[in-house]
Protein backbone atom coordinates (compact mmCIF):
# COMPACT_ATOMS: atom_id res chain seq x y z
CA UNK A 1 0.00 0.00 0.00
CA UNK A 2 1.13 3.59 -1.05
CA UNK A 3 0.84 5.95 1.92
CA UNK A 4 1.02 9.92 1.75
CA UNK A 5 3.01 10.77 4.53
CA UNK A 6 5.35 8.43 6.62
CA UNK A 7 6.97 9.78 9.70
CA UNK A 8 9.88 8.11 11.27
CA UNK A 9 9.65 9.00 15.25
CA UNK A 10 6.86 10.73 16.79
CA UNK A 11 7.66 12.16 20.26
CA UNK A 12 6.52 15.68 20.24
CA UNK A 13 7.21 17.11 16.58
CA UNK A 14 6.73 14.09 14.70
CA UNK A 15 3.51 13.82 16.56
CA UNK A 16 2.49 17.36 16.11
CA UNK A 17 2.76 17.21 12.26
CA UNK A 18 0.77 13.74 12.29
CA UNK A 19 -1.94 15.51 14.14
CA UNK A 20 -1.89 18.78 12.34
CA UNK A 21 -2.30 17.46 8.72
CA UNK A 22 -5.09 14.99 9.88
CA UNK A 23 -6.83 17.73 11.74
CA UNK A 24 -6.46 20.45 8.96
CA UNK A 25 -7.31 17.24 6.56
CA UNK A 26 -4.30 17.56 4.57
CA UNK A 27 -4.46 13.63 3.94
CA UNK A 28 -6.49 11.16 5.79
CA UNK A 29 -5.24 9.12 8.58
CA UNK A 30 -5.20 5.93 7.01
CA UNK A 31 -3.19 7.93 4.22
CA UNK A 32 -0.15 8.33 7.18
CA UNK A 33 2.00 5.98 8.57
CA UNK A 34 4.55 6.10 11.54
CA UNK A 35 7.06 4.06 13.27
CA UNK A 36 9.02 5.13 16.28
CA UNK A 37 11.74 2.78 18.54
CA UNK A 38 9.14 3.47 21.09
CA UNK A 39 6.45 0.70 19.97
CA UNK A 40 4.33 2.00 22.86
CA UNK A 41 4.22 5.65 21.89
CA UNK A 42 3.22 4.40 18.38
CA UNK A 43 0.04 2.44 19.59
CA UNK A 44 -0.85 5.36 21.27
CA UNK A 45 -1.25 7.48 18.63
CA UNK A 46 -2.31 5.15 15.99
CA UNK A 47 -5.38 4.54 18.53
CA UNK A 48 -5.81 8.19 18.87
CA UNK A 49 -5.24 9.34 15.18
CA UNK A 50 -6.01 6.12 13.35
CA UNK A 51 -2.67 6.24 11.74
CA UNK A 52 -1.18 3.02 10.32
CA UNK A 53 1.70 1.24 12.35
CA UNK A 54 4.28 1.02 10.02
CA UNK A 55 6.63 -1.33 12.46
CA UNK A 56 9.47 -0.33 11.34
CA UNK A 57 11.67 2.29 9.84
CA UNK A 58 12.57 0.27 6.03
CA UNK A 59 8.82 -0.11 5.52
CA UNK A 60 7.84 3.56 6.53
CA UNK A 61 10.54 4.81 4.22
CA UNK A 62 9.29 1.85 1.12
CA UNK A 63 6.07 3.30 1.16
CA UNK A 64 4.84 6.79 1.27
CA UNK A 65 5.72 9.85 -0.74
CA UNK A 66 6.84 12.07 1.66
CA UNK A 67 9.49 10.90 4.60
CA UNK A 68 9.36 13.10 7.82
CA UNK A 69 12.60 12.25 9.29
CA UNK A 70 11.62 13.05 12.94
CA UNK A 71 14.48 10.91 14.53
CA UNK A 72 17.13 12.75 17.09
CA UNK A 73 20.47 14.36 15.88
CA UNK A 74 22.11 11.83 16.91
CA UNK A 75 20.58 8.84 15.61
CA UNK A 76 20.40 10.62 12.33
CA UNK A 77 23.22 8.06 10.31
CA UNK A 78 22.27 4.85 11.36
CA UNK A 79 18.99 5.26 10.38
CA UNK A 80 19.87 6.58 7.07
CA UNK A 81 21.85 3.74 6.36
CA UNK A 82 18.92 1.57 7.49
CA UNK A 83 16.58 2.99 4.95
CA UNK A 84 18.90 3.93 1.93
CA UNK A 85 18.05 0.71 0.15
CA UNK A 86 13.85 1.52 0.59
CA UNK A 87 14.21 5.38 -1.36
CA UNK A 88 13.76 6.34 -4.54
CA UNK A 89 13.59 8.83 -6.69
CA UNK A 90 9.99 10.30 -6.81
CA UNK A 91 9.64 10.64 -2.94
CA UNK A 92 10.56 13.90 -0.63
CA UNK A 93 12.73 13.23 1.94
CA UNK A 94 11.98 15.77 4.67
CA UNK A 95 13.95 16.35 7.77
CA UNK A 96 13.70 17.83 11.42
CA UNK A 97 16.83 16.82 12.57
CA UNK A 98 19.38 19.91 14.18
CA UNK A 99 22.63 20.41 12.51
CA UNK A 100 22.08 18.02 9.95
CA UNK A 101 22.67 19.36 6.66
CA UNK A 102 21.00 18.15 3.00
CA UNK A 103 24.01 17.34 2.08
CA UNK A 104 25.18 14.96 4.59
CA UNK A 105 21.73 13.45 4.14
CA UNK A 106 21.90 13.04 0.84
CA UNK A 107 25.31 11.26 0.65
CA UNK A 108 24.13 9.02 3.56
CA UNK A 109 21.42 8.01 1.22
CA UNK A 110 22.86 7.76 -1.95
CA UNK A 111 21.85 8.42 -5.50
CA UNK A 112 19.73 11.60 -6.14
CA UNK A 113 17.55 12.23 -2.94
CA UNK A 114 15.12 15.13 -3.05
CA UNK A 115 15.90 16.18 0.21
CA UNK A 116 14.32 18.85 2.74
CA UNK A 117 15.90 20.31 5.52
CA UNK A 118 13.43 21.87 8.34
CA UNK A 119 13.42 23.54 11.68
CA UNK A 120 9.86 23.93 13.33
CA UNK A 121 9.23 24.81 16.61
CA UNK A 122 7.46 23.01 19.53
CA UNK A 123 4.42 25.77 19.35
CA UNK A 124 3.21 23.50 16.34
CA UNK A 125 1.56 21.74 18.80
CA UNK A 126 -0.90 24.31 19.22
CA UNK A 127 -1.07 24.94 15.20
CA UNK A 128 0.92 28.10 15.85
CA UNK A 129 4.54 27.03 15.12
CA UNK A 130 7.19 28.76 13.14
CA UNK A 131 9.18 26.06 10.10
CA UNK A 132 12.33 27.25 8.38
CA UNK A 133 13.23 25.40 5.53
CA UNK A 134 15.85 24.67 2.93
CA UNK A 135 16.23 22.79 0.02
CA UNK A 136 19.01 20.28 -0.84
CA UNK A 137 20.69 19.86 -3.94
CA UNK A 138 17.61 17.94 -5.91
CA UNK A 139 14.34 19.06 -4.70
CA UNK A 140 12.21 20.36 -7.00
CA UNK A 141 9.07 22.42 -6.65
CA UNK A 142 6.70 19.42 -6.09
CA UNK A 143 9.03 18.72 -3.19
CA UNK A 144 8.55 21.87 -1.48
CA UNK A 145 5.24 21.32 -2.09
CA UNK A 146 4.78 18.61 0.00
CA UNK A 147 6.59 19.48 2.72
CA UNK A 148 4.89 23.26 2.81
CA UNK A 149 1.62 21.05 3.00
CA UNK A 150 2.18 19.18 5.90
CA UNK A 151 3.94 22.35 7.74
CA UNK A 152 0.92 25.01 6.68
CA UNK A 153 -1.47 22.11 8.78
CA UNK A 154 1.31 23.60 12.29
CA UNK A 155 1.59 27.08 11.27
CA UNK A 156 3.47 29.06 9.57
CA UNK A 157 6.42 28.48 7.00
CA UNK A 158 9.92 30.41 5.89
CA UNK A 159 12.22 29.60 3.44
CA UNK A 160 15.92 30.33 4.09
CA UNK A 161 19.50 29.31 2.42
CA UNK A 162 21.01 26.67 4.43
CA UNK A 163 23.96 28.50 5.93
CA UNK A 164 21.00 30.10 7.95
CA UNK A 165 19.70 26.99 9.50
CA UNK A 166 21.89 26.64 12.39
CA UNK A 167 21.02 30.07 13.62
CA UNK A 168 17.53 29.55 13.29
CA UNK A 169 18.06 26.52 15.14
CA UNK A 170 18.79 28.63 17.82
CA UNK A 171 16.88 31.48 17.37
CA UNK A 172 13.47 29.96 17.05
CA UNK A 173 13.74 26.39 17.03
CA UNK A 174 15.23 26.47 20.87
CA UNK A 175 13.38 29.67 21.54
CA UNK A 176 10.24 28.49 23.12
CA UNK A 177 12.73 27.39 25.14
CA UNK A 178 14.21 30.29 26.49
CA UNK A 179 10.35 32.10 27.21
CA UNK A 180 9.33 29.13 29.25
CA UNK A 181 12.94 29.66 31.49
CA UNK A 182 11.39 33.56 31.40
CA UNK A 183 8.62 32.84 32.67
CA UNK A 184 9.58 30.29 35.37
CA UNK A 185 11.54 33.25 36.59
CA UNK A 186 9.14 35.44 36.78
CA UNK A 187 6.44 33.01 38.20
CA UNK A 188 9.22 32.44 40.91
CA UNK A 189 9.42 36.21 41.82
CA UNK A 190 5.52 36.02 42.28
CA UNK A 191 5.67 33.73 44.95
CA UNK A 192 8.55 35.60 46.53
CA UNK A 193 5.94 38.42 46.61
CA UNK A 194 3.11 36.56 48.52
CA UNK A 195 1.11 35.05 45.38
CA UNK A 196 0.48 31.58 45.33
CA UNK A 197 1.43 29.49 42.89
CA UNK A 198 -1.11 29.30 40.86
CA UNK A 199 -2.11 33.23 40.67
CA UNK A 200 1.51 33.98 39.67
CA UNK A 201 0.73 31.54 37.10
CA UNK A 202 -2.28 32.86 35.69
CA UNK A 203 -0.71 36.28 35.67
CA UNK A 204 2.40 35.44 33.80
CA UNK A 205 0.99 33.19 31.37
CA UNK A 206 -1.47 35.74 30.31
CA UNK A 207 0.88 38.82 30.08
CA UNK A 208 2.90 36.42 27.95
CA UNK A 209 0.23 35.73 25.41
CA UNK A 210 -1.04 39.45 25.65
CA UNK A 211 2.08 41.10 24.98
CA UNK A 212 2.93 38.32 22.27
CA UNK A 213 -0.27 39.14 20.39
CA UNK A 214 0.53 43.25 20.84
CA UNK A 215 3.66 42.76 19.35
CA UNK A 216 2.43 40.91 16.25
CA UNK A 217 -0.71 42.81 15.52
CA UNK A 218 0.92 46.04 16.74
CA UNK A 219 2.49 48.32 14.07
CA UNK A 220 5.42 49.22 16.75
CA UNK A 221 8.53 46.72 17.15
CA UNK A 222 9.03 45.22 20.78
CA UNK A 223 11.96 48.32 21.15
CA UNK A 224 9.08 51.04 20.33
CA UNK A 225 6.72 49.03 22.90
CA UNK A 226 8.96 48.19 25.84
CA UNK A 227 9.60 51.63 25.42
CA UNK A 228 6.01 52.93 25.03
CA UNK A 229 5.39 51.55 28.87
CA UNK A 230 8.45 52.27 30.54
CA UNK A 231 8.06 55.93 32.25
CA UNK A 232 11.18 57.31 33.56
CA UNK A 233 11.28 56.74 36.93
CA UNK A 234 8.30 54.31 37.27
CA UNK A 235 8.35 50.56 38.06
CA UNK A 236 8.79 49.44 34.36
CA UNK A 237 12.13 52.13 34.50
CA UNK A 238 13.25 50.27 37.71
CA UNK A 239 13.19 46.61 36.55
CA UNK A 240 14.36 47.28 32.78
CA UNK A 241 17.59 49.57 34.59
CA UNK A 242 18.45 46.60 36.45
CA UNK A 243 18.19 44.21 34.05
CA UNK A 244 20.33 46.54 31.66
CA UNK A 245 22.72 47.03 34.34
CA UNK A 246 23.48 43.72 34.55
CA UNK A 247 24.14 43.06 31.27
CA UNK A 248 20.84 41.35 30.69
CA UNK A 249 20.78 41.48 26.74
CA UNK A 250 24.55 40.17 26.23
CA UNK A 251 23.53 37.40 28.19
CA UNK A 252 20.36 36.49 26.06
CA UNK A 253 22.59 36.72 23.13
CA UNK A 254 25.47 35.06 24.20
CA UNK A 255 22.88 32.03 25.49
CA UNK A 256 21.27 31.98 21.93
CA UNK A 257 25.17 31.54 20.12
CA UNK A 258 26.08 28.58 22.31
CA UNK A 259 22.87 26.92 20.89
CA UNK A 260 24.02 27.53 17.40
CA UNK A 261 27.17 26.39 18.16
CA UNK A 262 25.72 23.23 19.58
CA UNK A 263 23.53 22.65 16.64
CA UNK A 264 26.81 23.23 14.42
CA UNK A 265 28.47 20.45 16.26
CA UNK A 266 25.29 18.23 15.68
CA UNK A 267 25.81 18.40 12.55
CA UNK A 268 29.74 17.59 12.17
CA UNK A 269 28.46 14.26 14.52
CA UNK A 270 30.08 15.63 17.65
Amino acid sequence: MQFAVGVIGVGNMGAALVRGIIDQGTVSAQSVIVCDLDQDLVGRICDDMGVVDGTEATLVAGSADLIVLAAKPQNLPSLLREISPSINANQTIMSIAAGVTTQSIEESLGGQPSVIRVMPNLPALVGEGISVICGGSHATESDFDRVESVLGAVGVCLMAPEEMMDPVTALSGTGPAYVFHTMEAMIQSGIEMGMSSEMAERLVLHTVFGAAMLAMESDLDPTSLREAVTSRGGTTDAAISHLEENDYTRLVVEAILAAMDRSEELGRGS
